[in-house]
């Protein structure tokens, strides 16, 4: 299955979101000393650790970013899917593209968060859980309708 326009245009706002945070901490990098490390369920950082922790969650990001990418463009064939009619695999393709973009953008916050010593925020664990679930629903509906 061939993947649709918007999810060429999902897959650049990620592309670029990951890239700009990844030069802004190379920027940055010389500049930090400590960044938090960790964060509480409220999105308060709990504990600190040093920079060179970001360089291991820039290359997780990067990672997902591409494993994501590339389970796109597999044969319909290969997916794990309940039923192959044309509408799951198109909402299973919507599914994978938004959640591609919810992860991207979910570590460009942290990435940014790290660097710049702020906390996550209370609205980030429920904004992250919304943004993967709503397509995961979407996608089970979508299976179950005839």
């Amino acid at each position: 299955m061939r993947p649709r326009l918007w999810h060429h245009i999902l897959t650049g706002i990620s592309g670029l979101s990951l890239l700009g945070v990844t030069v802004y901490t190379v920027i940055r990098y010389g500049s930090l000393d400590r960044i938090p490390t960790h964060f509480d369920g409220a999105g308060v950082a709990d504990a600190y650790g040093h920079k060179s922790s970001l360089v291991m969650l820039i290359f997780l990001a990067w990672m997902l970013f591409g494993v994501l990418s590339a389970v796109a463009f597999l044969p319909p064939d290969a997916w794990s899917v309940p039923n192959r009619n044309p509408r799951t695999l198109a909402a299973a393709a919507d599914m994978l593209a938004v959640m591609k973009l919810v992860t991207v953008l979910m570590f460009c916050w942290m990435i940014l968060c790290s660097v710049q010593g702020w906390n996550l925020g209370r609205w980030f664990l429920p904004a992250t859980m919304v943004g993967m679930f709503a397509p995961l629903v979407h996608l089970i509906i979508a299976s179950v309708r005839k």
